[in-house]
């Protein structure tokens, strides 16, 4: 038997952006509910080979990947995940805040998101529209 011992070993090549957000879809699907891999695949994850929405996508994984969970104070993590979304689903800000916050898409899309990576069914119309109008009010007021 002969071994070749100056063969070197094959090494994957580092610092692309699609493998730090490999690394954090391998994150949130480890708390993720796996009935619905297939919505995040088709609705989020295949984005990522398209140039103009890399940079917002990279920002709601990384958010999602962060808090595994939302806990019971679902407001608050709606009020962080809607510009990111926004920003995901409208890469060239032709939506105003004020639009984004009224248009019926963004809203279901917030719904599904919590279904999807959460697993919350229990999140309606009334309350993301009770979380965005606190979000509106929030966001006017800062300078």
């Amino acid at each position: 038997m002969i071994w070749n011992t100056f063969i070197q070993r094959k090494r994957k090549p580092a610092g692309k952006a699609g493998d730090e957000i490999d690394l954090m879809i391998a994150k949130i699907e480890r708390f993720a509910p796996g009935g619905y891999r297939s919505e995040r695949e088709v609705y989020y994850y295949n984005y990522r080979i398209l140039r103009p929405y890399l940079g917002p996508l990279r920002s709601l994984l990384e958010a999602l990947s962060r808090k595994n969970t939302p806990g019971e104070d679902l407001g608050a993590a709606a009020t962080t995940l809607f510009p990111l979304l926004k920003a995901f689903y409208d890469p060239r800000d032709r939506l105003s805040l004020e639009e984004a916050v009224r248009d019926e898409g963004l809203k279901r899309k917030m719904r599904e998101l919590f279904l999807i990576f959460y697993d919350r069914k229990d999140v309606g119309a009334a309350d993301v529209d009770a979380w965005l109008a606190l979000y509106l009010r929030e966001a006017g007021s800062r300078p």
